[in-house]
């Protein structure tokens, strides 16, 4: 079970549906729910310091944007009082979004976040979240689609994208108890040949096998199509009427920054339901 939960206070609109997943995850675990929001002073003090083209704006105050970081958790506790969250508090950190996740990824079991509005959280740029934190972070990442209207009360139809590599495999241990909580869980393999995933006679197969021991009811979803991968599985989750996608994530290092993988970056941009994804 999932014990200590970080859930990102972004200031903009994707929040609610982000905040209505984590205090559902909160409440289903017993778990202890952490906001945290952040100001990003030293990330803009480190830039006007380095001499960035902004500089001859007028430096905006640090308490300012401390304060509005305050009011948005300010906001979080009520919406954790008013959902019924047992254990909660919240935190202000001065540095960027993506700085003060990964630091607070190393001390909880799940960090959940949003997808665009997140991406698009910055002082002075956008700080590609998402990508980052999929790829940095030591625990699990659910991202959460800001257009989420209705977030499920639970997980009852869990996708898992497999193809076989580590990254899946460790989302797949990641998310066990949700999977354990599930009515139904797929397991979708696509392009095995194209995609040269060399998982037997039967691809997939292995997979069920396995977890057939943890969940009565489990189903492999073939998939071989034209299609772009991160936007096939994103169609087949819209079929199937899936709650949680599962994922591993794929980046690689180029100039210090992370680019990710062309199906991990799809999946991030369309996916319609909630994802969580580790490398």
């Amino acid at each position: 079970m999932y014990k200590t939960i970080v859930v990102h206070v972004s200031p903009v609109s994707g929040m609610p549906a982000t905040f209505a997943v984590a205090a559902g995850l909160a409440r289903g675990h017993g778990a202890h729910l952490v906001g945290t929001a952040v100001s990003g002073w030293l990330e803009l003090n480190t830039l006007l310091a380095a001499g960035a083209p902004m500089a001859i704006m007028p430096a905006p105050d640090p308490e300012l944007l401390r304060q509005e970081a305050r009011s948005r958790l300010e906001a979080f506790e009520r919406q954790c009082f008013e959902a019924d969250v047992d254990s909660f508090e919240s935190r202000l950190l001065d540095t960027s979004a993506v700085e003060a996740l990964i630091l607070e990824s190393r001390y909880c079991d799940l960090l959940v976040a949003g997808t665009q509005d997140v991406a698009d959280y910055g002082v002075l740029a956008p700080s590609r979240l998402p990508g980052r934190l999929v790829t940095q972070c030591v625990r699990p990442v659910l991202l959460v689609p800001p257009g989420l209207r209705q977030p499920p009360a639970k997980f009852d139809k869990i996708m898992i994208a497999w193809n076989g590599s580590p990254g899946a495999s460790r989302a797949l241990a990641f998310a066990l108890p949700l999977i354990q909580r599930a009515s139904q869980v797929y397991i979708a393999v696509a392009n095995p040949e194209a995609e040269r995933i060399d998982m037997g006679a039967e691809p997939g197969a292995d997979l069920a096998t396995y977890l057939a021991r943890h969940h009565r009811s489990v189903q492999v979803l073939g998939l071989d199509t034209v299609q772009e991968t991160g936007s096939a599985l994103c169609d087949l989750a819209r079929k199937h009427s899936i709650d949680l996608l599962v994922a591993g994530a794929y980046g690689h290092s180029r100039m210090h920054d992370w680019v990710l993988g062309s199906t991990t970056a799809s999946l991030i941009e369309q996916s319609p339901v909630a994802l969580l994804m580790t490398q």
